[in-house]
This record gives structure tokens, sequence and C-alpha cells, in this order.
């Protein structure tokens, strides 16, 4: 077999500890046991051939196909004629066949197979089914044939492809640059820095190529192993194509916002990563093209540079790829209900706004379904068990979350509490709130950081606009059913005034000041802002909404979740203008 004949001159080194994750350690012993079952179904499969075609038996055989050309229900059965009979049972082919599986079992034990590059494993697919194309004949084409599946042979090439691991890692990362790439990497010497692009993934009947899929996905494991991250499944990065395909011209961020695709009507697909980790590619792209890749391409950014990247710097705190791809199978709970139909005992009745994990699926473990779990109540979800069937657990949510949680599963990630002061403002002191700024009929509403809507869902939805930084969140809030302006809340200018003003800002590095400052401008004469401050705002909030007059709550402690902060309600109404109150006086 000469499909690892090629020989590298350079000898640059790849860090032994990036090569070690990409490969499962060898079990020897197991490849044994494969042998020795191997050898049995050999030995059983030529005792049934010599049983078969013996003279008296295959004499006889054209009697049971003639005789069951159809089953039961009157359908065509698979072997309908006797000239099918040598076809069927030629040994050649069932030894073939036996020895393809074993190979390709064989190379599933070691892990090899699935982290070799795409264009090693198109090779193994080709030699491992030449055998079944027309006019194949063995020694023609020495390279297309299968070797013979020995313990020998399969401790030399295991041992030789685990000899060549640094080369393959270079390899998988030089195939993918050369087939998402206008150019080959001597043309284009910036490497992963660039922009690159992938033709004809998407057909004319909206089908994506496997093998082009094959290198995108081969992309997303290097950056899952660069990333500290478990390996993504294969099918969530079908899953990522198709988001872009139904979201065309738009930048769909994935794994942490270390990759992002975009789709076009024509088939092609941009992708770009993030210069964090394409400096690390390129490093490796320069084990095979010393040469080619320049020094500052290699090199890690002494400070973040400029990108399209809606998230700077990598998130630090991903979602690993075993949930994501939970949460991306995830679908609506349904339960069992007896039929009116005489055509069935059960008919399924959904259940609105839930998700479970996939019917049929595996068991996800413990500790998975906990991250899981997580992430749905970070999103809204309440757990709930499953009521007739004790044993399924489902997430019951206030709006529909089958798009948000796949937009989640994609991303890889969630807003971060701390670093974005992300926390839901709990239902009863949201209630308080809006109850004490007592909101009339024609009164128009803001809020601004509405996160997930805790304030908002109690407002007037027709009168209110939201501001929202977080575009999960603003996906949420749209849900839900809420007019939403995404953006910076600070940054805003909508060059108008509302009526009243129901807020819970962020609280860290004098934020809540700025938020409550500018909020203060956007006040109608006479309106009110309402707010969920910290203990401290009682000092300083006179200042900063002067002409305001001001109402604090007694203090509520613990009001958050997971935190020991102790907050307080305030409520300011904006005084009217002397001469609009004489007005009203007359």
């Amino acid at each position: 077999m000469q499909l690892f004949e090629q020989d590298r001159n350079n000898s640059q080194p790849i860090l032994g500890d990036v090569v070690d994750q990409f490969f499962a350690p060898v079990q020897f012993d197991a490849l044994t046991q494969l042998v020795n079952e191997f050898q049995r179904l050999k030995a059983r499969i030529t005792e049934v051939h010599g049983i078969v075609t013996e003279e008296k038996v295959s004499g006889v055989m054209g009697y049971f196909f003639s005789g069951n050309s159809s089953d039961q229900y009157g359908h065509g059965a698979t072997l309908r004629h006797t000239n099918a009979f040598n076809e069927i049972f030629n040994l050649d082919g069932a030894l073939n066949d036996l020895t393809a599986t074993f190979w390709s079992r064989a190379l599933s034990l070691t892990d090899l197979q699935e982290h070799m590059p795409q264009a090693r494993r198109n090779q193994w697919h080709e030699c491992l089914n030449a055998w079944r194309q027309h006019g194949y004949k063995r020694g023609t084409n020495p390279e297309l044939d299968m070797p013979e599946f020995s313990l020998d042979n399969l401790r030399a090439t295991i041992q030789g492809l685990m000899a060549r691991r640094a080369e393959f890692l270079a390899e998988r990362v030089d195939g993918i640059f050369r087939n998402l790439s206008r150019s080959h990497v001597t043309n284009t010497p910036e490497g992963f820095s660039k922009r690159m692009i992938l033709n004809h993934i998407f057909s004319d009947y909206g089908t994506i190529d496997h093998t082009r899929e094959g290198y995108i996905h081969d992309l997303r494991l290097v950056i899952a192993k660069f990333m500290g991250r478990d390996d993504p499944e294969r099918a969530t990065t079908s899953r990522l194509l198709n988001l872009a395909k139904a979201h065309r011209g738009e930048w769909i961020e994935a794994d942490c916002g270390s990759l992002r695709v975009r789709a076009y009507k024509v088939g092609t697909a941009h992708l770009e990563v993030h210069p964090d980790l394409a400096w690390r590619l390129n490093g490796i792209l320069a084990f095979l093209h010393p040469m080619a890749i320049p020094e500052s391409a290699r090199t890690r950014p002494k400070r973040a540079k400029a990108c399209g990247f809606k998230s700077k710097a990598l998130f630090d705190r991903p979602i690993s790829n075993a949930a994501a791809g939970v949460l991306a199978a995830m679908e609506q709970y349904f339960t069992l209900e007896p039929s009116t139909s005489r055509r069935r005992e059960y008919d399924r009745k959904f259940v609105p706004n839930t998700l479970c994990v996939r019917y049929g699926s595996a068991e996800p473990s413990k500790h998975l379904l906990e991250e899981v779990s997580s992430v749905l109540e970070a999103l809204g979800g309440v757990p709930c068990n499953g009521g007739k069937h004790k044993n399924l657990r489902y997430w019951q949510f206030d709006y529909n979350p089958e798009q948000i949680v796949k937009a989640v599963a994609v991303s890889g990630q969630l807003p971060d509490a701390k670093s974005h002061q992300f926390y839901p403002t709990p239902a009863p002191v949201a209630e308080r709130l809006v109850q004490w700024l007592d909101i009339q009929p024609t009164e128009t509403c803001l809020e601004p950081q509405a996160g997930q809507g805790g304030i908002a869902d109690l407002l007037p939805k027709d009168r209110t606009l939201c501001v929202e930084v977080s575009p999960l969140h603003g996906m949420i809030l749209r849900e839900k059913g809420h007019t939403v302006i995404e953006g910076d809340f600070l940054a805003w200018n909508p060059g108008t005034l509302f009526d009243v003003i129901a807020c819970n800002p962020p609280y860290s590095e004098g934020r809540w000041q700025a938020h409550l400052r500018y909020a203060g401008t956007l006040v109608e004469a006479g309106g009110r802002l309402g707010a969920v401050l910290p203990l401290s705002a009682r000092q300083q909030a006179a200042e900063l909404l002067p002409g305001f007059d001001l109402e604090f709550s007694t203090p509520i402690d613990n009001a958050f979740a997971s935190t020991s902060i102790s907050v307080l309600l305030l409520k300011a109404t904006k005084a009217k203008p002397k001469g609009m109150q004489m007005g009203l006086g007359l």
C-alpha cells in the first residue's frame, strides 16, 4: 500500500503537546482481538461458500429464488432471478467486503482516521472501495489494492501512521487552507489571516457537498484543540452551514467567536479565523512551507487586531462541544395521548415553548445534562419532569426557544454574567418596580439594557421600546414580541423622549451611574424613571438626576440569584417646567 510514501525534508518541529492532543493512545490488545475476530469470520464465510456452492445445493437454489420472488405483501424480493446466485455467493466479493470493514474498524479504534487530513481520508476511502468498481483487477494499480488484514500488516500500518502524526497535523491544516482559499499558500503569504472562500459548498438544490464540508469540519477540529475544547460533532458543522444558508449574506460566528461563516446564493461560503488563532494555524503552515509564511503572520499579536468579529477577544468560558451537540439536536417536548383515530393508538400532543433531549437519542451523562440544563436555564428555561414520563426531563420557556438555542449551540457561548453584568431581574422585584411607576394607557415606555425581558415583559408591548447590546438577548426579546434596538444604550440617540423608563443597569465600573444619568436625559417632562440600583445610589442619585423628585424603597436583600447583592428601587419623577405647571393651573 503506497498511500503514505511521501517524505518531508523540513525538520521544523511541531510541539509534541499539540500533536498528542489529536490522537488517542493505541490499544494493541484490542487490535489483536480484532484480527482474531476477522480470522473467525473469514473462515466462516469460506465455509458457507463451500457448502452453498456444492453441486447438490446450488442445483436447487433456483427454486428458492423463484418460489420466494415476492413477500407476503406482494412486494418484490431482493433476489428475484436465478442468475443472481453466482453473483451473490462470489467468495472474493464477500472477503473484500470483510477486509474493508475490518480496516475501517481498526482505524476507528485508534482514532487516527477521524483526525487525518481530509485528503488522507479520501485516499483510504478510495483504497477500501476500489474493488467495488467495474473492471477492477488486483495488481493493475497497486496503490488501490487493499492490504491483507493481518496482525503484522495492522501493526506496521498503525505504527507508521503514529510516527507521522506531526506531518498529518501539518497536512491537515495545509489541506484546509488549500481547499478554503482562492490560491495556494505560496501566493497568499498572510495564510489564515486573510478571508477564505469555498466554492460550490451548496448545490442548486440547497444540499451541502460532503467532502467540502469535511474541510470546514477539519478547521473546527484544529481550532477546538488549540482552544482546549472537546471535539465538535460532524453534525454540528452541517447545522452551522445550514444556519449560514438560512441567513445568506450575514456573518454567523461559531466556536466561541473563533470562526465566522457567511453563505451566498451562488453556493459559496466565506470563512474567517479570529486573529488570535490565525497566527497558530500559520505556524503549522510554516512547518510545510517555511519560506512562504512571513514571521509576522505566525507571531502572536501583541494586542487585539481590528477585525470584523463581534467579540474582539476570544470567549474564555465556552460551552463544551458535547453540550452544544445536545442543544443543537433538542426538539419540542410532547406527550402521548389516546388517539381518536382508528389507525393509531396514541397521538402526539406537543407542549408549546418547550425543549427536551431528542427522543431516541442516547441519554446524556449526569454532568453533560447538568451543563445543558445550566445553559437552558440561563436562557430562561425552567426544568420540569415529564409528568407521566417520569424519567424524561424537559424545559419550559415563556417564548419559542428553538432558534435561540440552536444559535447558542452554533456560537458555543453565552453572555458571561460577570463580564457582561447580566443578572436577570427577579420577577418580584420587576413587578414591584413596574407597579410603583403606575404606567397610564397612553404613555410610551423604554427599557435600556433589557436583557431577556424581565422588566420589559411587564410593560405594554405596543408602546415599549427595548435597547439591548447582546445579539442573543435581542433574539430572545424579538421572539417574545418586543420591539428591539440592538446596540449600546450609552451610544444610542433616539431623537425622542419617553414617558416612562424602567431599567436594571449594570453595576460594575460606574456603569449604573452612566446609565442613570443618560436615561434621565430621555425622560419627558412629568415622566418617571424607575431603576433597580445598589444601596450606594441613595447618596449619589440626586447629583445624577438634577430636576427630578426622588423616592427610594426599603433595601431588598439578596435580590439576585447566586449573589449577595442588596438593592433598592428608585422612582424619579421629572419636574415640569414652571410655564407648563402654570398653564395647567389655569
